[in-house]
């Protein structure tokens, strides 16, 4: 398999991409692109773009988790009052 440094990928690829977007090794090993010892990428992230679009997502999930608790409020709300109504008809 082809071994890159980050800057190399970029060259042949024609892209900017930044560091986060890959997985790249801790250790040194041998660029086959521009020949010198450097940490080449191993993979790419496979969540990448979701980590790019959560903060817009964020406020989405934030209104959902509100509507949500606002339900089961009512509906425990309704299933107590539904509940005293029925004690208080066994005791006419």
């Amino acid at each position: 398999m082809a071994e890159f440094c980050l800057n190399c990928w970029n060259k042949i690829n024609k892209t900017n991409d930044n560091e986060r977007k890959y997985i790249i090794s801790k250790d040194l090993d041998l660029c086959e692109g521009c020949g010198e010892w450097k940490p080449v990428i191993i993979m790419e992230r496979k969540a990448y773009y979701i980590h790019k679009f959560k903060y817009f997502i964020l406020p989405f999930r934030a209104i959902c988790n509100v509507l949500y608790f606002i339900c089961i409020f009512l509906i425990l709300l309704y299933l107590v009052v539904k509940y005293y109504k029925s004690e208080n008809k066994d005791k006419l």
